[in-house]
């Protein structure tokens, strides 16, 4: 490698870091995937840690925003260059994303138990599931409202199966650990 092109991607390198800092996130994240897909690339673990911020970034964005299925693909893409760093962190967000998609999906199989003749087994179950799901993403009243929901049910073999999984204990069974 000549002094040029290293200067060249030094360049590269700078420009994706100004990108970052003037908001173009995805330019950025173009510029450090590039350079640190590049084995050979003298910068590539800046690379690697420009991509793991900007996408970090990206991400936290995408799920305050309600786009967990953009969130998750961006996290999959960037973790599959193998210089990214911090790929724990990235995968605990795409982890998260999930987490809301699971959720939406509980939900909608919410709404299609109030359908008539809909399986009281299945729509108890996808309430469980939302509002087991819901407080690991810090929603807590919603997870609430979707028990009183299930509760409420006008349909008493729904309203009952929802009961009896609300009073299991779904703690695993953990020998030798001293509970605090």
């Amino acid at each position: 490698m000549t002094a040029i092109e290293s200067g060249r991607r030094s360049d590269r390198l700078d420009h994706a870091r100004r990108l970052a800092e003037g908001g173009d996130l995805d330019g950025a994240a173009a510029i450090f995937a590039e350079l640190a897909a590049d084995e050979a690339a003298p910068d590539r673990g800046e690379a690697g840690e420009g991509l793991s911020v900007v996408v970090e970034r990206m991400a936290e964005r995408l799920l305050e925003d309600g786009e967990p299925e953009r969130a998750a693909d961006i996290l999959l893409e960037a973790l599959s260059v193998s210089a990214v760093a911090d790929p724990a962190r990235l995968r605990v967000l795409l982890g998260m994303a999930h987490l809301e998609m699971a959720c939406a999906q509980f939900a909608g199989a919410v709404e299609d138990s109030r359908q008539e003749g809909a399986d009281a087994g299945t729509g108890a179950l996808a309430i469980e599931l939302l509002a087991r799901t819901l407080p690991l993403r810090g929603r807590d009243g919603d997870a609430e409202t979707v028990w009183r929901y299930g509760l409420d049910h006008p349909d008493p073999a729904l309203a009952e199966q929802v009961r009896l999984r609300l009073g299991r204990d779904v703690r695993p069974v953990m020998e030798g650990v001293v509970e605090a």
